[in-house]
């Protein structure tokens, strides 16, 4: 059995414990009155006196915060200032827009008008043009006037060709060429007589043959080429030879004479005219730059009573004929 305790044993205990603790609750109030002793005794020292350089730097350092918070300020205005002016910019730049438009839509105004001017200055001296010679023309009329008023009546003869009813030619005919105002007989009848003679001399050749062209001349500066033809008759044991077409060709460009020589009392175009009978007709071969020579020898023909038919030819065409042509015609 455990052995009972003692109340003796339990107050020793406790008087320990209490022990302990008051000798540590005085411990502490030692310390604590040994800091503050100590504490009392500290010697607080005044801050010492700034030197020379201290408030040197103090003062530039003030300096310095007044400058910065200077720059401060500029910097908030000159920002300011920025601000206005990018929006002066933009402002300046749409007005800059909106006048170029202007000017380029003026621009074009200008230009509108001054083609309107100019062209009212070109129809206002095309006008002032046709009034000043309509101007000179009425002044040339009005001198005409005044001269025709003031002149002797004077006659001319006017040529009268008979009612242009057309006639075929059927009784002789003799030809001229007028080319280059130059009038030259064409012997034809004597031409077609060579080539006869020269068609009897090779029928038997030419019997062999379909066609073939032949040349003969020139006589009186003309030469003649033509396509004969031999056709052969099985029934009558004949061969027919006639020719085709022909042409005549001057022998050289300059044939004939001037009209004005032609139309003298002595010249071969008289001499050619000399013994025509009074039916046969006189046919003019004419080329675009004889229109006026033709007409002169078409009025002496007529002033001499000799039936004329005219033949215009093309440039460089020349004169022909066939069996299937055209005969002349008479007015």
């Amino acid at each position: 059995m455990p052995r009972p305790k003692h109340e003796d044993d339990l107050t020793a205990g406790q008087d320990s414990f209490l022990d302990v603790i008051t000798n540590i609750v005085g411990i502490l109030i030692i310390l604590v009155m040994v800091v503050g002793a100590r504490v009392k005794q500290v010697v607080l020292d005044a801050p010492p006196e700034p030197s020379a350089a201290a408030a040197t730097l103090e003062a530039e350092v003030g300096r310095l915060d007044d400058t910065v918070a200077s720059l401060e300020e500029e910097i908030d205005g000159l920002q300011t200032q920025a601000a206005e002016v990018a929006a002066a910019a933009d402002l300046a730049a749409e007005s800059r827009l909106q006048l170029a438009t202007a000017v380029s839509a003026a621009r074009v105004e200008l230009d509108r008008r001054k083609q309107a001017s100019d062209a009212a200055r070109v129809a206002a001296a095309e006008r002032s043009t046709r009034r000043d010679a309509l101007e000179d023309e009425i002044r040339r009329c009005t001198l005409e006037s005044e001269g025709l008023l003031h002149a002797r009546a004077t006659t001319q003869e006017v040529l009268a060709y008979p009612t242009p009813i057309g006639r075929t030619v059927n009784g002789e005919e003799i030809h001229f060429r007028i080319a280059g105002e130059r009038i030259a007989y064409i012997p034809l009848e004597e031409l077609f007589e060579l080539a006869k003679q020269r068609t009897q001399r090779s029928a038997g050749s030419i019997a062999s043959m379909d066609a073939r062209v032949e040349s003969v001349g020139p006589a009186q500066g003309f030469a003649l080429d033509y396509v004969i033809e031999a056709k052969i008759d099985q029934a009558r044991g004949q061969v027919l030879i006639r020719s085709r077409e022909w042409v005549v060709r001057p022998a050289e460009p300059s044939v004939g004479e001037p009209i004005a020589m032609a139309l003298a009392r002595s010249s071969r175009f008289r001499a050619a005219l000399a013994g025509v009978k009074p039916d046969t007709t006189v046919t003019l071969w004419f080329y675009p730059d004889s229109f006026a020579a033709y007409r002169q020898v078409r009025e002496e023909l007529h002033r001499l009573g000799i039936p004329t038919a005219g033949r215009p030819l093309p440039d460089g065409a020349p004169i022909g004929g066939s069996a299937e042509g055209s005969k002349s015609v008479v007015q």
